[in-house]
């Protein structure tokens, strides 16, 4: 189905373990292949509903997309998710638009900005789930199907998506051409971009096969476009999104102690101190963007995005005010801290009645011992590197002035909620700044003043990578950052 180009949710990489595949069988004979152990997933299915990955045609098939699934068409515009909409777009001549593409490919969402050239004005934004998600939710499973021999694969796949994007550019204003694209991502996404394999990522010494800045024409990668450029990385697991976005808040320019992390599926961080750059990055998983969360999803309409206790009860809100699809990673977010704060769940993150199996959130919708210990693992992962690099760069926490929280999450998270669940330390309130996607916003930065990318080389220059997997520290304080305070 990958293949095809047909959106299928598999976070797990078709490992039969996240039972988010899910897909009803309208016509034809198929053959169920889910082991026995792991029957549990499918116990609750309706008739015609079967995993994806554990379903084998002996016949052709008709079939019918559900759960998560069909919200490919969908555009995250300032972050909120909405169906794309008509607008009223001026008629124009091809050749009256001068119009570049502004590209953030992320391991869980792709998302473009379309810039008229001449005047600097955002013409459309889009966005969707990345359709390499069929071959698992994080860049680990990405790269070990590249070992597996999967990378043309990888790469026909978000070449196409890319494709469609731009084409669904010109066609919307009738353009003659995109003279530019810029492309930022994560070291591994920006290699399956160029179709390179980022296997040699997957072990050590985690060597990427480029780090530099590439440029293109759209004839080398077969775009309908002029000019290709991609972002430059500072390391293995710490790419060019995260120079797009250094450069996008000004980080060189600050007059003061500044640190910056995007959250995702990892935990990009830089901390600005006395003109140096220290960088790390944390696997923090996909559970802050709806993976390996039993009721999770990502941002789509119906997701729960807050989580609170008022008025003597539990109340939610979702994305769109539709019903409830599931839990996205900020409401995941505020519901941990409200478990916590109603003492539903103690310090070790096990629930204080042992008779719970869940605490329902919302018709639907409930948090799971299992989505607890996931979200343990994201946030002992994310704070214990915070506190390595601001100890490494000899700077007490509480010595920050401002705190740059970027990524999808950072558009709604809430900044208590964060604290309280020990998601970023209790020296971080009231310095935080939510930003977005600063990956694209660098990216529309660049597409306009391509003349200055010098500063993006001077951002590398000055990056100091701390390697979090060989650091006997990280590992020891890990397992007690997993504890709530």
């Amino acid at each position: 189905m990958g293949r095809a180009g047909i959106p299928v949710s598999a976070p797990c990489g078709g490992k039969h373990r996240c039972g988010k595949c899910r897909v009803r069988i309208l016509e034809g004979q198929t053959k169920n292949i889910l082991p026995a152990e792991k029957s549990r997933l499918t116990q609750n299915f309706e008739t015609g509903v079967v995993l994806a990955c554990a379903c084998v045609p002996e016949t052709d098939i008709t079939l019918e997309l559900i759960s998560d699934n069909s919200y490919e068409g969908g555009a995250y515009q300032g972050g909120a998710y909405q169906k794309n909409q008509k607008k009223n777009v001026p008629t124009v001549k091809p050749e009256s638009r001068r119009a570049g593409a502004a590209l953030d490919i992320g391991t869980t969402t792709v998302s473009a900005r379309l810039i008229d050239l001449d005047t600097g004005l955002e013409l459309d934004t889009y966005s969707a789930l990345n359709r390499q998600r069929v071959f698992g939710a994080d860049v680990i499973s990405r790269i070990g199907a590249a070992r597996e021999g999967k990378t043309k694969e990888l790469f026909g796949i978000i070449n196409s998506q890319t494709n469609d994007i731009l084409c669904g550019f010109k066609e919307k204003f009738r353009l003659d051409s995109i003279e530019t694209l810029v492309v930022a991502a994560n070291t591994t996404m920006l290699h399956l971009f160029a179709n390179e394999d980022p296997s040699p990522m997957g072990e050590i010494p985690f060597k990427p096969v480029f780090l530099e800045e590439r440029k293109y024409t759209g004839k080398d990668l077969g775009l309908p476009v002029e000019n290709i450029y991609l972002f430059p990385s500072i390391s293995a697991f710490i790419g060019g999104d995260i120079v797009s976005g250094l450069d996008a808040v000004n980080i060189l320019d600050a007059k003061e102690t500044v640190f910056f992390i995007d959250i995702g599926t990892n935990g990009e961080m830089a901390l600005f101190y006395k003109g140096e750059l220290y960088c790390a990055a944390a696997a923090a998983g996909p559970a802050l963007e709806g993976a390996e969360i039993s009721c999770g999803v990502g941002s789509i309409r119906g997701a729960i995005d807050m989580v609170e206790w008022a008025d003597g009860k539990l109340n939610w809100s979702t994305i769109g005010g539709d019903p409830p699809a599931g839990i996205c990673g900020c409401g995941l977010i505020d519901a941990i801290a409200l478990m916590l704060d109603r003492e539903i769940i103690d310090e070790t993150g096990a629930f204080a009645d042992d008779s719970l199996e869940d605490f329902p959130i919302a018709p639907g919708v409930s948090i799971t011992n299992r989505d607890v210990r996931q979200y343990q693992l994201a946030k002992g992962a994310i704070i214990t590197a915070i506190k390595i690099v601001f100890n490494n760069a000899g700077v007490p926490l509480e010595d920050v002035q401002k705190v740059y929280v970027a990524g999808g999450l950072g558009f709604y998270v809430d900044q208590k909620s964060a604290v309280r669940s020990g998601l970023l330390p209790q020296e971080f309130l009231d310095k935080i700044e939510v930003c977005g996607n600063t990956s694209l916003a660098g990216a529309v930065k660049a597409l306009l003043h391509l003349t200055g990318a010098a500063a993006f080389g001077e951002i590398v220059k000055r990056s100091k990578v701390m390697d979090l997997a060989s650091d006997p520290v990280f590992m020891e304080s890990f397992a007690e950052n997993m504890l709530f305070s």
